[in-house]
């Protein structure tokens, strides 16, 4: 496995597409290469600007790419509840808002347990890109090393729509897109006030060092091939 940022990821070239997710997209810009950070960065972000703000666009353009051949299709898939093991994106929208000083409402998870009605785990958007980048080698490597700032329980009742269940080849990708949305309910005010990165980032910083270590263990949707998909 070559060395660097090209860890987490294991690129194929597919070569009638039909249509394109952004996944798609930008192993196409790849073409079957292992690219460094600085890559992936450039490319995610020039890619990404269309989602930037409609997240949830991500999430029917995989829809709409059900609708294909399963050979122009990429690995992701659309579930209705979680699994241990996978990492997800979704929209969320947070029970007990006015109780929390701010929330993500389009996490990046990576599940640790997992029941039909909730689930507990890492949002990865409380960590800088970079910092991703080596929480998500450790997983491919079979290793939980995440501050446990990062951990949150979640209601299925309260995802909006599908679970976007990110095969491990689209890792790469998935860590760097700018879909973190944190925000925060503001007494007195109507609607949802933004809350920054920067400032969830260096808050996550503070603890950064008091981590949740064990071994990962992936669970399974009932079929090989949903186990396969985040190896």
């Amino acid at each position: 496995m070559p060395q660097g940022f090209g860890d987490i990821q294991r690129n194929t070239v597919v070569e009638d597409p039909g249509y394109e997710t952004l996944f798609e997209k930008i192993k196409a810009k790849a073409g079957g290469e292992t690219k460094n950070y600085t890559w992936y960065r450039n490319a995610v972000r020039t890619e990404a600007m269309l989602y930037n703000k409609s997240p949830d666009r991500l999430i029917r353009d995989e829809v709409q790419d059900r609708h294909g051949s399963e050979e122009q299709q990429d690995q992701n898939e659309l579930r209705r509840y979680t699994v241990s093991g996978h990492m997800y994106l979704f929209e969320y929208n947070a029970k007990f808002k006015m109780r929390l000083p701010y929330w993500d409402s389009f996490p990046l998870v990576y599940v640790t347990q997992a029941t039909r009605s909730e689930f507990w785990g890492a949002n990865l958007h409380y960590l800088a890109p970079k910092k991703r980048v080596l929480v998500a080698r450790q997983l491919m490597e079979g290793r939980i090393n995440i501050p446990k700032a990062c951990f949150h329980k979640y209601l299925t009742s309260n995802v909006e729509g599908y679970f976007l269940d990110l095969a491990s080849v689209e890792w790469a990708t998935a860590i760097l897109l700018p879909l973190e949305n944190f925000v925060r309910n503001v007494k007195g005010k109507a609607g949802k006030m933004s809350y920054t990165k920067e400032m969830v980032w260096e808050e996550t910083q503070d603890s950064f060092y008091e981590k949740i270590k064990q071994r990962r263990v992936i669970r399974g949707y009932g079929t090989t091939q949903s186990k396969e998909m985040v190896k």
